[in-house]
């Protein structure tokens, strides 16, 4: 009876192991680096079950083979193939019994037959692994082996049939409880994702917010020349007053999906408050600056066309922009000088743009 304990015990061990390996990857991996340490990880699981090794008559399925299971199924088949190297390895080095046999039937088969079940938003955890995929998947290498078996086996007797058969129950059950723990973690990281969205976006725009935009435009700031674009909506509080607060939430919204669908790619949009929107821009020469603000400016007076028919004062954008004059500008001081730029946008009669440096050479010709 202490037979049938043996992949027990080693059923717990795979479970605890992939339990540490969630965690090591949840602390310590990041995307760069998981290429390489989840083959190792799982090659590394593979030799520890390799070293519990199933008495005789339980031993056609090895539990080994979870692992490659996991790896498949999650990583798709280069991860797989990749994960079999260290447990191969260590077979044609510990001189196993018929290793290459073994090599074939409880590493590259697992891993090709996984591997058919991927999806890739499984590996990014967007999409939980159904439970049917772990169960499928131990069915067809249980009858593979089944097979291989009965052909190397005249005869299989029904007492084996029934160890094989225990056999099947721990290692889909095992599989099962690794599915399990890896949609708990998934669940987990998917909440905690949203909760920062939602910390980090503006709920009326969806845009984000300028809690999430400041980091982000500091980190840009140390590494290179940007430029700050202050954004307003001309003539938003007439609009409110007039047609009321649902239809100024639904201006808002417009208007953010106008900015962000005629921005540069690689730019960052965020609402900055009110009817105020911020741009960061990579972009810093100032007749390309010119060119995007004022193509920004007919995009966003042309797409209220419709709505300006039926109201005094046109629906339009006012635009102030302020470019570093070097890498490690403030980035508070940036912001402030768009920001005067773009009352100056406002002052001499809206829907157009205005560059910081204007005002200082307006400035200077005043003070001389």
């Amino acid at each position: 009876m202490n037979e049938y304990l043996v992949p027990l015990t080693s059923a717990c061990t795979l479970v605890t192991l992939n339990y540490v390996a969630m965690k090591v990857r949840s602390k310590m991996l990041t995307d760069s680096f998981e290429q390489l340490l989840a083959p190792l990880l799982t090659g590394l699981a593979c030799i520890i079950m390799m070293l519990e090794p199933l008495p005789e008559p339980l031993g056609l399925i090895d539990l080994r083979s979870l692992p490659i299971f996991m790896a498949g199924l999650r990583y798709g088949m280069p991860i797989a193939l990749l994960s079999t190297v260290l447990p191969t390895g260590f077979s044609l080095i510990s001189h196993e019994n018929h290793a290459w046999f073994n090599i074939a039937q409880d590493l590259l088969a697992p891993a090709l037959i996984s591997s058919l079940f991927h999806n890739k938003e499984y590996r990014n955890g967007f999409l939980d692994i159904p439970i049917r995929h772990g169960l499928q998947i131990c069915s067809y290498v249980f009858l593979l082996r089944l097979l291989i078996h009965g052909l190397l086996i005249s005869r299989l007797s029904w007492p084996y049939v029934g160890d094989q058969l225990f056999m099947l129950a721990i290692m889909s059950a095992t599989f099962i409880t690794l599915i399990i723990m890896v949609n708990d973690e998934n669940k987990s990281w998917r909440l905690q994702r949203q909760m920062e969205l939602q910390a980090n976006q503006d709920s009326l725009t969806k845009l984000p917010n300028l809690r999430s935009f400041m980091p982000i435009a500091n980190n840009a700031l140390h590494r290179r020349q940007m430029s700050i674009m202050m954004i307003d909506l001309d003539n938003f509080k007439q609009y409110n007053d007039l047609f009321g607060h649902l239809e100024g939430d639904q201006l808002l919204r417009e208007i953010s999906h106008v900015l962000r669908h005629h921005i540069r790619e690689e730019d960052y949009l965020a609402r900055y408050g009110g009817e105020e929107f911020i741009l960061l821009s990579s972009e810093t020469d100032p007749i390309k600056l010119s060119l995007y603000a004022q193509r920004l400016c007919f995009m966003a007076a042309q797409s209220f066309l419709h709505k300006n028919q039926n109201v005094a004062t046109p629906i339009t954008i006012s635009i102030g922009i302020s470019t570093a004059k070097s890498p490690q500008a403030e980035l508070t001081q940036l912001i402030y000088e768009a920001d005067q730029a773009l009352y100056e946008s406002k002052r001499q009669g809206k829907n157009r743009f205005t560059h910081y440096k204007e005002l200082q050479v307006l400035d200077q010709k005043m003070n001389a």
